[in-house]
């Protein structure tokens, strides 16, 4: 895997000391960054504390499967004589001391970013996992007075040492926080996987995109947070469901249990009801020690597959939490972040000015445009350049694009614009028409959804047929190909590039054909498709899931998805067909129905 290596020196962590009246406690920041330092009074510091733990948290947490150690019960088998050879013994350790080595040991994610400024102190963590994002702001003047700072950007040893120091303080006491560079530590290189860096990027640029806003109470989160504590789910799917309705209160919907909880904020104000599905969503019992001090939690919408953002407002601060939207990292992560990526014939000039403006002062998108009149697609393209290269940062709640260097060189988006090998070679295919093409698309109903296709190499004078199978949550329950790498290993070492072009082809074109659905012309291009409509009547649920199939329409409603009734429509012309399917979609929005099918 292709990495960065990333020089940090810091000092030892040395505790606070207990004897004196005040509790000091020195952050030891990164020496090899431009010098920043900062002395303080923490003028809340239970809620700074908290803060801190939670970061703590997220930058410890990791879901990925860990590999078992079976060195121990070889030995075990060795011993007793049964079937394991001693060479089978050393090519086990041999492999582990090659997995988890002191050479591998190196290669990690960043440490934490420490970034000080006019208006506050951030601190972000990114989770080794790549599926966890983290922000603390803490406002200048509120939750801290400063003595001394000196603005701009580092790097946190955040080690256990130091979140021991943390659970020592109190509010009864006087907290002093001092942030200091560390120029005569020791020296540590660290290798920084590119795709780790890009999935950082990717988590900025996504946080761009237009979001559904929905406002909830703490005691909301708390009431799920208290569900999941009780039960745990043991059959898919495993999701958090928004329900949104203009004008009605949010209706948050744990699965499998289909728990309903009304939300006790204000209504929701978008212009059209929808179903937002979520997923990860025991991560977020990282907010749980936050909760006591929020005021309100705001919660923005990306769509399916997307990351959610949970802004929490604690007042003399806020949290800014992003849970990604994957289910199959090899997958998920592909398809949904495709369209983030800009194109090759970046403006370096132009980047130079955002970046040079951002620098002074925080703007926004529509002030960075005003300011360098300059078309607003083409600012967009800049700040997603520079938010994936790291030099950017986004804050999703007041839209303000501000400079934080992610390292202390900056990043070259050629590095960061494919994950691997595989994946470039994924776009080298569908960068020639008609060279991916799908075959057939098959709704399961509760089994997922089928996609077949055909894959035509050119370059490789090869032509390869290819499928896979999607669940109800997105994730690759079954995937072939005829190609060699996957007859000779299948999906042992990730999916083929054949795999990854069908499935980017498929979610390109199920999102050009959300867009076509808007107009009478692209209604007429739609020959087949199926989608789910839902009703809530107090604890009842009625669903329709109607499917269009050329010149057949197949109906199948009732209040279990396991019992639906069904009814099967025959047309003597496909645009007959075509026209009843809407005109049903239609008479069923207007009777209160919400479209779930892309949730």
């Amino acid at each position: 895997m292709a990495t960065a290596e990333v020089i940090h020196r810091y000092q030892e962590f040395t505790a606070p000391s207990g004897e004196s009246d005040a509790y000091l406690l020195d952050l030891p920041l990164d020496g090899a960054r431009p010098e920043i330092e900062i002395r303080a009074e923490i003028l809340r510091p239970d809620l700074v504390r908290d803060g801190l733990l939670v970061l703590g948290e997220a930058l410890a947490s990791d879901l990925r499967r860990q590999a078992s150690d079976r060195a121990d019960y070889l030995a075990y088998l060795l011993r007793k004589g049964k079937r394991a050879s001693q060479a089978v013994w050393e090519a086990q350790k041999a492999f582990l001391a090659a997995k988890y080595g002191e050479a591998t040991q190196q290669e990690a994610p960043l440490d934490p970013l420490f970034s000080v400024g006019a208006d506050g102190i951030d601190i972000e963590v990114f989770s080794r996992d790549e599926s966890t994002y983290a922000r603390l702001h803490l406002k200048a003047g509120y939750a801290y007075q400063a003595e001394q700072f000196t603005a701009g950007t580092s790097h946190l040893s955040f080690t256990p040492a130091l979140r021991e120091a943390l659970a020592g303080i109190r509010s009864y006491r006087t907290t002093i926080l001092h942030g200091y560079p560390s120029p005569s530590g020791n020296a540590r290189t660290m290798r920084v996987p590119y795709r780790w860096l890009r999935a950082f990027g990717q988590v900025q640029a996504a946080s761009t995109l237009p979001a559904e806003r929905v406002r909830l109470a703490p005691v909301d989160l708390y009431n799920v947070l208290l569900s999941l504590r009780l039960r745990k789910a043991k059959t898919a799917p495993r999701a958090l469901r928004y329900e949104l309705v203009p004008g009605q209160t949010p209706r948050l919907v744990l699965e499998p249990w289909e728990q309903v909880s009304n939300a006790s904020g204000p209504p929701y104000q978008g212009k059209l009801p929808q179903v937002v599905r979520t997923w990860g969503r025991q991560r977020l019992s990282l907010l749980g020690r936050l909760l006591p001090h929020a005021k309100a939690v705001d919660v923005y919408l990306l769509g399916a597959g997307l990351p959610a953002f949970y802004v929490l407002d604690l007042g003399v601060a806020s949290l800014t939490l992003a849970l990604s939207g994957w289910t199959d990292s090899g997958w998920a992560g592909i398809a949904t972040f495709d369209l983030l990526v800009p194109g090759g014939n970046e403006n370096e000039v132009l980047a130079k000015r955002v970046v040079n403006q951002l620098t002074k002062s925080p703007l926004t998108l529509d002030a960075l445009t005003e300011m360098l009149r300059q078309p607003r697609q083409t600012i967009r393209q800049v700040l997603l350049g520079e938010l994936l290269k790291g030099a950017l940062v986004h804050d999703i709640a007041s839209g303000l694009f501000h400079h934080r260097p992610l390292l202390a060189q900056p990043l070259k988006l050629e590095h960061l614009r494919y994950r691997d090998a595989r994946e470039e070679q994924a776009h080298r295919l569908l960068a020639t028409g008609d060279q991916v093409q799908l075959t057939r698309i098959h709704d399961l109903g509760l089994d997922g959804t089928a996609i077949d296709g055909e894959v035509q190499d050119r370059q490789a004078h090869r032509h390869y047929q290819t499928s896979f199978t999607l669940d109800r949550e997105g994730r690759t329950i079954k995937a072939g190909c005829t190609c060699h790498e996957f007859r000779r290993s299948g999906l042992k070492q990730g999916p083929c590039p054949h795999m990854i072009a069908l499935r980017l082809c498929y979610a390109r074109e199920q999102a050009a054909l959300e867009q076509a659905r808007e107009t009478a012309e692209g209604r007429r291009l739609i020959r087949a498709e199926t989608r789910t409509l839902t009703r809530r009547q107090g604890e009842t649920v009625l669903s329709y899931r109607i499917s269009l199939d050329e010149r057949q329409i197949l109906l199948r409603w009732g209040h279990d998805p396991q019992t639906l009734r069904q009814q099967r429509l025959l047309f003597n012309r496909a645009e007959e067909a075509r026209d009843a399917y809407f005109a049903r979609l239609d008479r069923l929005a207007e009777q209160g129905f919400i479209d779930a099918s892309t949730a």
